[in-house]
């Protein structure tokens, strides 16, 4: 896991420089251009997400934003005019750091979802946002406590994780702009104590370049 992270923190700085650098390149371009139907789109994405775990019961802990990283790749299928399927292959971590207590937890997170495409107009630019929303499931890669190390926190968790996944991406030219948030469906707690509750909520910021 260490090796990852490392390597996501490597990345990330250079897929912001590419970024920027995509849109001085295309400003004189059509930048907010729409994926044509009947076609593919795949690429990298790399970023970072923000995650907090909402607690119930007996063991019930404080709330508090635990940042990490995500990267992987994406695929999506266009298949009308407005329309296409949305698909996700990545690694994030999340969790929940509070006064409480400080979790790390990474996972493989797949979802694919209907996409719908919004087109709009804005300083005569003709533009587009997309917003999607379907399931997602998330397997357990590793799971931390940062404050204690003799807490195997790995074997008190589910090894998978059921979610909603909904948000929404802004293309500028090659680059892809995205907010993805999930919704943990599945109690976190659930194999330690039936009278507790703990379900993730978390947003992935990512930018993601698109291959035609």
């Amino acid at each position: 896991m260490k090796i990852i992270t490392c390597t996501l923190k490597k990345l990330l700085p250079l897929t912001i420089l590419t970024s920027v650098t995509s849109l001085n390149l295309l400003a004189q371009d059509n930048l907010f251009y729409c994926q044509a139907a009947k076609t593919w789109e795949f690429g990298p994405r790399i970023g970072f997400t923000t995650s907090i775990i909402n607690s119930k019961g007996d063991n019930n802990i404080e709330r508090g934003v635990k940042l990490g990283l995500a990267g992987g790749v994406f695929a999506r299928y266009q298949w009308a005019d407005q329309w296409a399927l949305h698909s996700d292959l990545s690694y994030s971590t999340r969790g929940n750091k509070s006064k409480t207590g400080n979790w790390e937890n990474s996972y493989i997170d797949f979802s694919a979802v209907p996409l719908r495409n919004v087109k709009y107009s804005m300083f005569n630019q003709d533009m587009t946002f997309d917003f999607f929303v379907g399931p997602g499931i998330s397997f357990l890669f590793d799971a931390v406590d940062k404050d204690n190390a003799d807490n195997d926190l790995k074997q008190l968790l589910p090894s998978t994780e059921f979610n909603l996944v909904f948000g929404g991406s802004l293309p500028f030219g090659p680059v892809l702009l995205t907010a993805t948030s999930r919704v943990g469906l599945t109690n976190l707690f659930g194999k330690v104590s039936s009278s507790t509750t703990w379900y993730s909520f978390s947003t992935e910021w990512t930018a993601a370049y698109r291959f035609k």
